[in-house]
């Protein structure tokens, strides 16, 4: 396997010598001291290249990555739009016109843009507006047909059936967008899902407080109530200032002294794929941890629970590619589970 990657440890220390999570079962103020970045400058495996190693260190009121260590140049050709019972079509970043410039930085674009251009070229039909109570562009038909849905495959990846706004999902070169007529009952809970959220985060002032998050480890697992989550923009090079990913529950966890240490490795190319993403490879948190695994990694679900029997389990590792935790944007979900899993022997 090609696998290009960076390792970054986020870790956290107090001054009394005990760890966070020994403090929080206290229920003692955790202080944050010190946050330490490990930058390992980018290796393939297997090359005997070590890289080099940077290490960041001081005063800190959050955890973050240090922004702009690494991103992801963007877009510049297309992909592929594919419409059951319709045709395939070509869409392209040259002129596409972004739908969420509120979400998106410049330069990126969602599925449903990619849909969107392909329908102002008059190749399709297309009938759509923005919901307010679900916070997302609907389609409301194509070629006079409704109840369409979309998944998406990322290049060297599989198709992943997705229960995600579509405004904001991110795509980039060669992502196949396919669109299908979905039963009726996984859309209306979709959209339930979606409604739901809104209208939690509209109680909520507009912060973002994830009922359960729970931690699936090697040896066990644990959970937290009522988890406050902020944005650490992570990837500014994908989203605008205050854009929520699934990764910033892990990082709101550890700025509130919850866990005692996250480890993150920036892929680069996987399978000669460029993926330019983090994964998750280790969470120090002394309830949950058992051995780690280089094949192994952890995997997050984040939905309402109305929609969870409608999730399709993850079949996957952090080594195949799929929608990483830095690039799914959250809006208020009900629940939020990380998973460790292992690659297929």
């Amino acid at each position: 396997m090609d696998l290009t990657r960076n390792r970054v440890l986020v870790r956290q220390s107090n001054q009394e010598g005990e760890s966070a999570m020994q403090a929080w079962k206290r229920g003692a103020a955790v202080a944050v001291s010190m946050v330490g970045v490990v930058l390992g400058l980018a290796t393939s495996l297997g090359s005997g290249d070590n890289g080099e190693a940077v290490m960041l260190a001081g005063e800190a009121a959050n955890w973050a990555v240090p922004s702009g260590s690494y991103s992801d140049p963007g877009p510049t050709e297309g992909g592929t739009l594919e419409i059951r019972g319709v045709g395939t079509f070509r869409y392209e970043f040259a002129g596409m016109a972004a739908s969420r410039p509120d979400l998106f930085a410049e330069g990126r674009f969602s599925a449903f843009d990619a849909l969107a251009q392909v329908a102002a070229r008059g190749e399709v039909d297309l009938e759509y507006a923005y919901d307010e109570d679900q916070a997302t562009y609907v389609v409301q038909s194509i070629n006079g047909l409704d109840g369409w849905w979309y998944d998406v495959r990322l290049p060297g990846g599989t198709l992943e059936r997705t229960a995600l706004r579509m405004d904001s999902y991110p795509v980039k070169d060669d992502a196949l967008v396919y669109l299908y007529i979905e039963d009726p009952s996984r859309l209306a809970a979709i959209q339930t899902s979606f409604r739901n959220e809104v209208a939690r985060r509209t109680s909520g002032a507009g912060q973002v407080v994830v009922p359960t998050v729970t931690i699936k480890g090697p040896r066990s697992a644990v959970t937290f109530r009522d988890v406050l989550v902020t944005s650490h923009g992570v990837r500014p090079d994908v989203f605008r200032a205050g854009a929520i990913t699934a990764l910033d529950v892990l990082l709101s966890l550890g700025e509130q002294g919850l866990i005692d240490g996250l480890e993150l490795t920036w892929h680069a190319m996987l399978d000669g794929t460029m993926v330019n993403h983090y994964m998750v490879d280790w969470i120090s948190l002394p309830d949950v941890l058992g051995e780690k695994d280089a094949s192994c990694g952890y995997m997050d679900e984040a939905a309402t629970e109305g929609l969870r029997g409608f999730l399709t389990p993850h079949s996957h590792a952090t080594t195949e590619i799929h929608l990483s935790s830095d690039l799914e944007i959250l809006v208020a979900p009900e629940y939020v589970e990380w998973q460790w899993l292992c690659a297929a022997s």
